[in-house]
């Protein structure tokens, strides 16, 4: 079974760890206003909303293009139960890191997966992540180093990078903590004939 795939996502990261697997795709915007998504699921749990988030942004492009397998990946930050989004400089991403110094939080990251409109595969992982207990100088030091782009992750911190230096632990699915259940979705792929071209067994 051939069918084309389409990535919900301008995350560089998330295509990068999809092209390393070999597999053909492409990217298009999800088109989804996250901060409106989260506004109105205010009262629930920060895992509902990542999976809500996740969901709509595979389902959103899934309705104009019924044919193909839509990807749709989101993360959020579950610190004792407040969901943390992207900060929107670095003065709100220092006080973000302040609040998560020597602390664990949760780390969300749903994959879903929507063909004709439909949700027909999802997976959620959940990665505790243990921060050092950093000083405010330690914290400025880091955002001082990094680009902007920072900004555009959950938790301002790209694990396969400087942040990295933060953590103490992590969770075990690196490829879930830089954005995508990799490893899950090619099992799904797999069981689906989809993982390679010639699907004889």
């Amino acid at each position: 079974m051939n069918r084309d795939i389409i990535l919900a996502s301008k995350s560089e990261t998330r295509a990068k760890l999809l092209r390393n697997a070999g597999i053909s795709f492409e990217t298009v915007a999800h088109g989804v206003d996250e901060n409106e998504v989260k506004l109105s699921m205010s009262k629930k749990t920060p895992e509902e909303v990542v999976v809500k988030l996740a969901e709509m942004k595979a389902l959103k492009p899934s309705m104009s293009d019924n044919d193909a397998l839509v990807i749709g990946s989101d993360q959020g930050l579950d610190l004792k139960g407040e969901l943390i989004s992207k900060a929107r400089d670095k003065n709100e991403a220092k006080e973000q890191l302040k609040k998560m110094s020597g602390s664990t939080h949760t780390l969300i990251t749903a994959t879903t997966v929507a063909l004709n409109n439909n949700i027909i595969w999802k997976h959620v992982d959940r990665s505790k992540m243990l921060m050092r207990n950093l000083k405010d100088d330690q914290i400025t030091e880091y955002l001082d180093k990094v680009d902007d782009n920072i900004l555009g992750l959950v938790g301002v911190y790209a694990i396969e990078k400087e942040g990295i230096k933060l953590f103490e632990s992590i969770g075990s699915d690196l490829f879930s903590i830089q954005g995508i259940s990799i490893i899950q979705l090619t099992q799904f792929l797999w069981e689906n004939n989809l993982l390679f071209e010639n699907n004889e067994t």
